[in-house]
């Protein structure tokens, strides 16, 4: 059954950050933390399309050991034949509920081990649209541990109504300014006359000036559409995994990087 191990998590707020996007805050039992608290970031929760077999899976942005509650970044794309799931949630309202399971502890692997306190010296992390949501939830959790590591973020968007979580990305900055421990260069290919930050698209360059050089110390991340890391980093492949679930892995470094 398509239902088989999701389960009913119930709306505490919603937050509308863009015309087509919502932050969504869902309860967790028995004010305990998602997965128990047990994993690192990135974790992951799959989402069930009520009457159909459509699953979706989303990357909360709060920190894994936050307790009685996730957040969910959530964008409602046009309808479209397979989809829904987005324009599903950003209709909820608090009282209401959603059917959701956890991703395996695999899931949370970077690089084939899971994070953890000064596994990196510099962290660098490029995000386009909602693919900040895992990024965002690394951050945050790298920058907790107060381990010295630096995190620079660049975000690329289209135009400055569509960046998402950045009220919270500018605090992070200012909160970490007199130890520079996280930057933050937002990019927009479509901005307007009076938008004075990055312009145009992600090119070589740009990754070179505002993230970390490579090294034994050194790790990027990158999260964004299938096209989006094509650019960045080179080709996504999915495999088959014993069982017949598919996975999406990253294929060799390529693109841009």
């Amino acid at each position: 059954m398509a239902s088989m191990g999701f389960r009913q998590f119930k709306v505490l707020s919603r937050t509308q950050l863009t015309t087509s996007s919502a932050l969504i805050r869902f309860a967790v039992g028995d004010g305990q933390a998602l997965q128990g608290g047990g994993h690192t970031a990135p974790t992951g929760v799959k989402v069930l399309l009520p009457g159909t077999n459509l699953e979706k899976s989303y990357s909360p942005v709060s920190l894994p050991s936050i307790a009685g509650y996730f957040d969910l970044l959530v964008r409602a794309y046009p309808p479209r034949e397979g989809g829904g799931l987005g324009a599903y949630l950003c209709g909820l309202q608090p009282g209401d509920s959603a059917l959701m399971k956890m991703k395996p502890q695999k899931f949370s692997l970077l690089a084939g081990e899971p994070l953890y306190a000064g596994r990196w010296k510099q962290l660098g992390l490029v995000a386009g649209g909602t693919g900040l949501a895992p990024l965002l939830q690394v951050a945050r959790q790298v920058l907790a541990w107060q381990d010295g590591t630096a995190v620079s973020l660049v975000f690329a968007n289209r135009t400055e109504d569509e960046i998402l979580m950045k009220e919270e990305l500018d605090e992070l900055v200012t909160e970490h300014a007199e130890t520079g421990r996280f930057s933050c260069h937002y990019l927009l290919s479509q901005p307007d006359s009076s938008w004075s930050g990055g312009r145009g698209r992600i090119s070589a360059d740009m990754l070179r000036q505002y993230l970390p050089k490579p090294g034994t110390g050194s790790m990027v991340l990158v999260c964004g559409t299938d096209g989006f890391v094509d650019t960045v980093a080179g080709p996504i492949h999915r495999v088959i995994e014993p069982g017949g679930a598919k996975r999406k892995v990253q294929g060799p470094l390529g693109g841009l990087l």
